[in-house]
């Protein structure tokens, strides 16, 4: 008796040199292949796409109880595959494997697919940040780190772009079909004459329009300019701002017009978080912050191990996005008031929107740049790591850090 033993469509192989893994993407059923000749051969068969993602197997491998039988159960009992009886006279069914397939390189440089990509090229930007020249009454220590890490004001006093410039930059993105702009400037926005004037000035924009403030120049004013300008405040909330006068102002945004962004760079203000009193529904994110003197705060909190990546089914989608693009950055642009234009601003200057178009800025991200396409797969140590393709993509911290693996997976 012959038997077919086959992996579901939605079911992964990952390998490596020293190891393979199947994955499945509906469960999250994670099965680590014992290293035995016969498994060997199982896996080679699964990866060769013409095998149709099965293998015969004799049945006299599975009668007795040991390692192969017992790897098979493991695959039918996580709905992972299944192992039926095999009959020689019929052609053996075909599965496709989940293989990742671009119908283009975009980083080719074959003149006909670059002309193809030029055409549709601006399709790719989805969110932009504008930071706007501005003064500030604060001296935050960190001002300049901040913004490397997260969304975050920073002081710029002066710039090159004029207010006409800026206005041709955010129509253009009406016209290229950009889902969202953040507004960005150090100090008080709302004594920021330009702030207010684009807000208002786009009122209608087929754009999201965010607003970034630091929490110590916040008032009810901001409700009110939220909803006359249809903005969205994220308000950034450092720990020398917690206190009850917070908690009555989250209570009062009842309209979900504010996402509150809550800063900790160590155990005690992760506590003070848990200490708050905040609303029920209120719409907050925590963000570390990395001040170069806190690793081990971050091993704590931020660094994950496998009982994060396996702590919800990671799904087809999401597998082939990250093995094509990064999550974090993809699609997203920083402009300064100089006019440079940053994919992701811990990496150089992509040029000047004075000198360049949008679309030769974009375009040269996508086939030169650093940031859109910086997959765990490209880098070192991740590129050897069997679970790369489940591990979220490369952040800032990352960057800012100046290490891939933050995990306790592999060590240092």
């Amino acid at each position: 008796m012959k038997y077919w033993f086959y992996l579901e469509p939605y079911t992964f192989l990952f390998r490596n040199e020293n190891e393979a893994v199947v994955y499945n993407t509906l469960n999250g059923a994670y099965i680590t292949c014992p290293q035995h000749p016969v498994i060997e051969e199982i896996l080679n068969n699964w990866d060769d796409a013409s095998k149709g993602y099965g293998t015969i197997l004799d049945g006299g491998v599975l009668k007795d109880e040991g390692i192969i039988k017992q790897f098979v159960i493991d695959v039918r009992e996580t709905f992972s595959g299944d192992c039926v009886e095999y009959d020689e006279e019929r052609v053996a069914p075909y599965l496709f494997k989940p293989t990742l397939f671009l119908n283009s390189d975009i980083r080719t440089r074959e003149e006909k697919e670059k002309t193809s990509l030029g055409e549709h090229v601006l399709q790719n930007l989805n969110e932009v940040t504008l930071h706007l020249p501005s003064t500030c009454s604060k001296q935050c220590i960190k001002c300049s780190a901040y913004h490397r890490q997260m969304n975050h004001c920073t002081l710029i006093s002066k710039g090159e772009l004029q207010r006409v410039d800026y206005e041709c930059i955010l129509h253009l993105f009406q016209l290229i079909g950009v889902q969202r702009v953040n507004f960005s400037a150090g100090g008080n926005p709302i004594s920021n004459s330009n702030i207010i004037h684009y807000l208002n000035k786009f009122l209608d924009s087929s754009f999201k329009k965010h607003l970034w403030l630091d929490y110590t120049f916040f008032s009810e004013q901001y409700l009110e300019l939220a909803t006359a300008t249809c903005s969205i405040l994220d308000i950034f909330v450092h720990s020398d701002d917690w206190n009850e006068q917070l908690a009555k102002y989250m209570k009062k945004d009842t309209e979900g017009q504010i996402c509150w962004h809550l800063i900790v760079s160590n155990e005690a203000e992760m506590g003070g978080v848990e200490a708050l009193n905040i609303p029920v529904n209120t719409h907050f994110n925590i963000h570390p912050f990395y001040t170069e003197e806190n690793l081990d705060f971050f091993r704590e909190y931020v660094f994950i191990g496998m009982e994060d990546i396996l702590a919800d089914p990671v799904d087809r989608q999401t597998i082939f996005r990250r093995q094509s693009l990064d999550d974090n950055f993809f699609g997203k642009l920083t402009i300064f008031p100089s006019g440079e234009v940053h994919s992701n601003v811990n990496f150089p200057s992509l040029g000047n929107i004075q000198n360049s178009s949008l679309k030769e800025l974009v375009y040269k991200e996508l086939t030169e740049g650093y940031s859109w396409l910086k997959v765990r797969g490209n880098e070192i140590p991740c590129s050897q790591c069997i679970n790369k393709s489940l591990c979220p993509s490369i952040s800032n911290y990352e960057l800012v850090i100046g290490r891939n693996n933050l995990c306790k997976i592999k060590s240092e």
